[in-house]
C-alpha cells in the first residue's frame, strides 16, 4: 500500500521477462540509446502542444508520462499516447502547473523582500534562509510531481505530499537529477541562441528523461509497492 493511500486505478507497470539487470548511469545510457529517437520526436511533439502557451502544464504531463513510459521499458507510440495522456492528465496537470508557478512566485517575492529587510536588521536573514530551504525543498520535490500524477491516481494534495517526502528520502535521486538539469538547461540557457535547434528538438524532452530516470526507483520502491 503506498504513501497516503493512493488509489491504484491505472494499470501498473508490467515486469518484462527478459528486463535487463543494469543499474544506475549503466541503465541510464542503456535507455537513453535505445529511445534517442523517439525522444527527439518527442520534444518537437511537445513544443506544439505548448503553442497556446495554457497548455503548457498538460503537455509536461504528457511528456512525463512518456518518458515515465520509457524509463518502465513499455511499449509506446509516441504521437498517439502523448495525445491520450494529454487528454487523460489535463485537468491535473494545469492545477499542479499553476500551484508550483504560484508557490515559487510567491516564495521568489518573499526571498526578495527578506532580502532586502535583512540588509538592514540582519535578524530577517533567519526568516530569509527559511524561505531559501522551503524553496530548495519543493525545487526537489517537483521532480516527482509530474511522474507520480501519470504513474498513480491520486489526490492532488496526495500528489504533493508524496513528492516532498520521496524528495527527502530519496534526496541522493533529487540532488543528482536537479544537478544535471540545471547543467544541461544552464548550457541551453547561456549558449542560445546557438543552442536553439537543441531546444527545439532534444531540451525538454531531455530534461524529462533525467526526472523521470531519477524519480521512478522511489515512486517504484515506497509507492507503487
Amino acid at each position: 500500500m503506498g504513501i497516503f493511500s493512493p488509489n491504484f486505478q491505472r494499470e501498473g507497470p508490467g515486469v518484462e521477462k527478459d528486463s535487463p539487470s543494469k543499474e544506475g548511469i549503466s541503465l541510464f545510457f542503456e535507455l537513453f540509446i535505445t529511445r534517442f529517437w523517439d525522444i527527439l520526436k518527442l520534444n518537437i511533439i511537445f513544443i506544439i502542444y505548448c503553442i497556446p502557451i495554457v497548455t503548457v502544464g498538460p503537455a509536461f504531463g504528457a511528456l512525463t508520462s512518456i518518458t515515465m513510459s520509457m524509463i518502465q521499458r513499455k511499449h509506446i507510440y509516441i504521437f498517439s499516447d502523448f495525445h491520450q495522456a494529454f487528454k487523460s492528465n489535463w485537468k491535473q496537470s494545469l492545477i499542479c502547473s499553476f500551484i508550483v508557478a504560484l508557490t515559487f512566485t510567491l516564495f521568489g517575492v518573499a526571498l526578495f523582500f527578506y532580502y532586502k529587510l535583512a540588509q538592514q536588521q540582519p535578524i530577517f536573514y533567519c526568516i530569509f534562509f527559511v524561505c531559501l530551504f522551503i524553496t530548495v525543498l519543493l525545487g526537489f520535490a517537483c521532480i516527482y510531481i509530474y511522474p507520480l500524477l501519470t504513474t498513480i491516481s491520486l489526490p492532488i494534495k496526495d500528489i504533493f505530499k508524496n513528492s516532498i517526502f520521496l524528495s527527502i528520502v530519496c534526496l541522493k535521486n533529487a540532488l543528482l537529477s536537479a544537478l544535471v538539469c540545471g547543467i544541461f538547461l544552464g548550457i541551453n540557457i547561456v549558449f542560445f541562441p546557438l543552442t536553439f535547434p537543441i531546444l527545439l528538438i532534444f531540451t525538454f524532452s531531455m530534461l524529462s528523461f533525467i526526472t523521470s530516470f531519477a524519480a521512478w526507483p522511489g515512486i517504484k520502491k515506497f509507492i507503487v509497492k
